[in-house]
C-alpha cells in the first residue's frame, strides 16, 4: 500500500520470509511461511486461500466457534506486532514471541468479555496453556 501510495523504502519485501517474497496484506497475514506457522498452532487444518475474505470464511469454518473473528485479529495482530519488532527493534522473528503475543492479548479479550457470551472461552484458551 505504501508503494502504491508513492512513500518510498528501501526495500517493500516480507522481513518475516527474508525478503523472498513482496510484502502484501495476504502475504504477511496468510501465505507466508511464518504466518501459515502462526495459524497452524491455532488451527492446525488450516490451509491458505487465494484472499483474505476466503481465508477468514476458512478459519471461521475449521475454528467453529462464536468468537472466531476475535481469534483471527489477535493472530493477525500478533503477526503485526512480530513483523513490527523485527524492522523497529530488530528482534529476530519467533514463532514462540508470536505465540506468546498471541497468548497474552487473549487473555485480556477473556477478561473483557461477559462470561455469559463467552462461556467455552475459557476452555479454548486452556487448549494453548
Amino acid at each position: 500500500m505504501l508503494h502504491q501510495r508513492n512513500l518510498h523504502l528501501p526495500d517493500y519485501s516480507c522481513v518475516l520470509c527474508n525478503g523472498v517474497h513482496l510484502e502484501t496484506r495476504d502475504h504477511l497475514f496468510f501465505h507466508c511461511q511464518f504466518s501459515i506457522a502462526c495459524w497452524r498452532y491455532i488451527c492446525p487444518t488450516f490451509t491458505p486461500q487465494l484472499n483474505v475474505h476466503r481465508n477468514i470464511m476458512e478459519l471461521k469454518r475449521h475454528l467453529d466457534v462464536p468468537f472466531h473473528m476475535e481469534i483471527i485479529a489477535l493472530v493477525c495482530w500478533s503477526i503485526w506486532r512480530t513483523r513490527n519488532d523485527c524492522i523497529f527493534n530488530n528482534l529476530r522473528p519467533s514463532l514462540y514471541q508470536c505465540r506468546h503475543i498471541f497468548k497474552g492479548e487473549l487473555n485480556l479479550v477473556f477478561h473483557r468479555a461477559k462470561r455469559k457470551t463467552y462461556s467455552n472461552f475459557k476452555v479454548w484458551i486452556d487448549r494453548f496453556r
